[in-house]
């Protein structure tokens, strides 16, 4: 009887001891039997803190592919967004005054002054000066400026300027979506008053990330500016740090040729505008502000549409790098897939023309230019390059 405490002892350290390998050893176990969902390359938890933390910068995807990460430097999507006073813009402008283009009597005053840039409404004898704080915009087409009028995360409120710099005259205008013509009803005395939702949305487009905390915030302080590398291809630590291990799972959630035309439509369409978030009738061919809008373009096209899912905005334009200037480069590419314009007789010679017939630049309001991605026969350019009417006795055929 005097044992019988002690078995018990003993009997405890047992299970005891076997609960302890259970609970060591079976979670090991299934590590090794079962594979995870997430990612294999994580060397510590502080690369999955949050999301945020996961991105690098496009500085660090230099280190394995200099030749995308010069020509994105040289990229629209390389400043999309900047503090104002970084802009040459703001120094050409300080001191001009211009009249408004639709307000007799309104005119406007830009200064740059302490490393701070404003402009002024005068009218008669009243003058209210509002600072401005950023510049939209690559300036390839125009230059919009913004003041954030209330920074609250959530809740962010914003001014979209009254006048936008184009570059084409190189002048100032009326910012598209507030002449009086456009019947959106946006005439305030400064400009546009963005709501949350347009502030969140106007900068969540010229971003990588609005904040560390997701699209849903804006915070300046964890803003990542500008569409980056990680703003397509998602953020890139685990790559960046399982490529340095020399691991052979170099996956990234866009690219490799793992995505569908519809897919790459559909991400160059968030910002770009895809026609599924089109509104009713608006989508015809005479509305020409279209061309500011390339994807809706281009799944209208038969390029696209009889493609069988092969045709998207990288068939044609290399992501990384800017729009080329030269038409040529492009009507090598309509060509590859062009090879007999008729049934009956091929080109003797390369074309020319196929841009200026087929995607001519139009004015999509406002004398901004933008080349017109509806690839389709046009009746007013027929005969305008080397491409004529189906039948006719030239060798060419209009048809995309």
């Amino acid at each position: 009887m005097a044992d019988q405490p002690k078995g018990r002892i003993t009997d405890l350290i047992l299970v005891a001891g076997l609960f302890l390998v259970i609970l060591i050893g079976v979670p090991w176990l299934i590590a090794i039997l079962v594979p995870s969902n997430g990612p294999a390359d994580v060397p510590d938890s502080e690369f999955v803190a949050t999301s945020y933390e996961q991105y690098v910068g496009p500085q660090a995807c230099n280190e394995c592919h200099p030749g995308a990460y010069a020509y994105y430097t040289n990229s629209g999507h390389a400043r999309t967004i900047r503090p104002v006073t970084e802009r040459q813009i703001a120094r050409e402008l300080d001191g001009q005054t211009v009249e408004d283009p639709e307000r007799p009597g309104v005119l406007w005053s830009y200064l740059l002054s302490d490393d701070r840039f404003s402009v002024e409404r005068i009218e008669v004898e009243e003058c209210e000066r509002i600072p401005i704080d950023y510049a939209f915009g690559s300036g390839h087409h125009a230059t919009t400026f913004l003041t954030l009028t209330d920074p609250t995360p959530d809740r962010p409120r914003a001014l979209e300027h009254r006048l936008t710099h184009l570059t084409e005259g190189n002048c100032l205008a009326v910012t598209p979506g507030q002449r009086a013509d456009s019947g959106l009803d946006r005439d305030g005395a400064m400009g546009h008053e963005l709501t949350a939702e347009e502030t969140l949305k106007c900068f969540g487009c010229h971003t990588t990330t609005t904040s560390a905390a997701g699209p849903s915030e804006l915070d300046l302080t964890t803003m990542i500016p500008n569409v980056t590398c990680e703003r397509c291809h998602g953020p890139g630590r685990h790559h960046i740090e399982a490529a340095r291990r020399g691991d052979d799972n170099l996956s990234m959630p866009f690219g490799y040729g793992t995505w569908t035309a519809e897919e790459q439509m559909r991400l160059c369409g968030d910002c770009h505008r895809h026609p599924s978030k089109a509104p009713p009738g608006i989508i015809r061919p005479d509305n020409l502000q279209l061309a500011r809008f390339q994807p809706v373009g281009i799944m209208q096209s038969p390029c696209y549409t009889e493609s069988h899912g092969t045709f998207s905005c990288v068939s044609c334009h290399n992501p990384h790098d800017r729009p080329q200037p030269d038409h040529q480069f492009y009507e090598n590419i309509c060509i590859n897939c062009h090879k007999t314009p008729t049934q009956t007789a091929p080109f003797d010679a390369a074309p020319t023309g196929c841009i200026d017939c087929h995607m001519p630049t139009v004015d999509s309001g406002q004398g901004v230019l933008f080349t017109d991605h509806w690839i389709r026969v046009r009746e007013d350019r027929l005969g305008q390059g080397v491409c004529t009417r189906p039948g006719s006795d030239a060798s060419g055929d209009p048809s995309p």
